[in-house]
């Protein structure tokens, strides 16, 4: 496994940044052991406007395959909003290492993360993505100037 000397440039459409860092903030405040991670990464990365969605940025709801430390064989799973219940095999958590590993990264990138639960240390390589699909509701605007007055 090649060492990582750089991390990556990670960047989230702003709905997702909204919506993670509220996530990771109370994840704090509970205790959970993957919320430092969350907001660290959160805190390094870029945010640009939904409507500007680049399909080449690993974000929620998107499909992703990555080889872990090197393997030969590709994994593909859906990253899930961190509040979305993990039900098969092919999901994984933002709210987990990995999944949050994952987050923003571009096709090609490493990332190095441990797996608390093991003490691993591991690296992940984006072979490929896939854009999320559209939502089937739309998402209610949200009037955070209205709430700051």
């Amino acid at each position: 496994m090649d060492a990582v000397r750089e991390l990556p440039p990670i960047s989230l459409p702003d709905h997702d940044f909204d919506h993670l860092v509220a996530f990771g903030l109370a994840a704090f405040q509970r205790g959970d052991p993957n919320a430092a991670f969350l907001l660290t990464e959160l805190e390094r990365a870029a945010y640009f406007r939904n409507s500007e969605a680049s399909s080449d940025v690993v974000t929620l709801n998107s499909q992703v395959g990555y080889r872990l430390d090197d393997e030969v064989s590709v994994q593909a799973r859906k990253v899930l909003p961190p509040t979305v219940s993990v039900e098969a095999e092919d999901e994984v958590s933002a709210a987990s290492r990995l999944g949050i590993a994952l987050l923003g990264l571009k096709k090609g990138d490493r990332m190095p993360f441990r797996d608390d639960a093991t003490g691993q240390e591991h690296v992940l390589e984006v072979e490929d993505l896939a854009p999320p699909a559209p939502a089937l509701e739309p998402v209610p605007f949200r009037p955070f100037g209205r709430l700051l007055r």
